[in-house]
């Protein structure tokens, strides 16, 4: 046998390996995203199209928002940015999300939220930003 077919044969047998465990986990999973994944909204308010405060407080530690910003309502303390316990009383939804969406030039506040979480997710953390806003959010997680 050639040096060849003895490095193919074993790196092929392993790619089947790999796609046959990975095709075991999906259907066994049902492809649904991992009930565990604490970046997502509540699936509950958001198939009832309620306001999901508690998902936006994950997508907020999930985002990596307290390290830059400080939230009672997290329990952040991050001093890079504005403290939002004074900022959010500035905003109302439109104006939080075009904040997170386009944050602006002369800003070290990441550009590209609005590609990096779902529609439900930022819809989920403006409803925490608003409630902690309006003192709705509750202490830190």
């Amino acid at each position: 046998m050639s040096d060849r077919r003895r490095v193919v044969l074993p790196l092929a047998a392993g790619l089947v390996v790999a796609v046959v465990a990975f095709v075991v986990v999906l259907l066994a999973t049902g492809g649904d995203e991992d009930p565990a994944d604490s970046s997502a909204p509540t699936r509950a308010a958001v198939a009832a199209g309620q306001p999901d405060p508690q998902g936006g407080r994950l997508v907020f530690a999930s985002m990596g928002c307290g390290s830059c910003h400080r939230l009672s309502a997290a329990g952040s303390t991050g001093q890079i940015g504005p403290s939002l316990d004074d900022a959010l009383a500035r905003h109302d939804r439109a104006s939080l999300a075009a904040k997170i969406q386009s944050p602006g030039q002369g800003t070290i506040m990441p550009q590209d939220f609005a590609q990096r979480m779902s529609f439900a997710e930022l819809d989920a953390l403006l409803d925490f930003l608003i409630a902690a806003r309006d003192g709705r959010a509750g202490g830190s997680a």
